[in-house]
């Protein structure tokens, strides 16, 4: 139920990803065009810990950027798939490895003005690389394992660029305190 209405929507793109203009009025009568990624569009988020206090995460190409990000392994939750069952399919696909037990974390919009898209965050305990990563077509990246005392403390001085990976950590911190992997 918006409170604006749509004069009209055009198709922009389709892929790689899927782009729509609409020209709407708003609730105070103005009207305004909007460029977004409409929904329902899902992706999981996943921050695996082994049990040596470790984080597997990922350093990969960004092209909007121009820079290789610190990244938590992440991809769009496929057809048929629960957000869990990406988080373990992305886990295994970037750094190759599983993890005993896959917590949810809470739910969040990274941009909600652009797009309709949810990210789906997850804590990975007891990961452990079992196999090679199996990359996607144009994925540039190279799997790397940090101590979680020095991936926080990247975090605090601002060196977690990537926001849905800094969020996630956020998110993961209490129960990592609770179980003793920040000493």
């Amino acid at each position: 139920m918006s409170p604006w209405e749509r004069l009209a929507l055009e198709e922009l793109l389709t892929e790689p990803v899927r782009l729509v203009r609409e020209r709407l009025r708003t609730h105070t009568g103005k009207e305004l065009t909007y460029i977004y990624r409409p929904g329902p569009v899902a992706a999981s988020f996943v921050l695996p810990v082994t049990e040596r206090a470790t984080a597997l995460l990922v350093r990969q190409y960004r092209h909007p950027t121009g820079k290789f990000l610190l990244e938590i392994p992440a991809g769009k939750v496929d057809a048929g798939e629960t957000p869990e069952e990406a988080a373990r399919r992305e886990l295994l696909e970037e750094v190759g490895a599983r993890a005993r037990e896959v917590l949810p974390l809470p739910p969040f919009h990274p941009q909600p003005s652009f797009t309709a898209v949810v990210f789906h965050p997850f804590l990975a305990l007891g990961a452990e690389v079992v196999a090679e990563p199996h990359l996607e077509d144009g994925e540039l990246l190279e799997p790397v394992e940090l101590p979680l005392r020095e991936l926080y403390a990247l975090l605090e001085r601002g060196r977690v660029e990537d926001a849905s990976t800094a969020l996630t950590l956020f998110y993961a911190r209490p129960h990592l305190e609770r179980l003793g992997l920040l000493r």
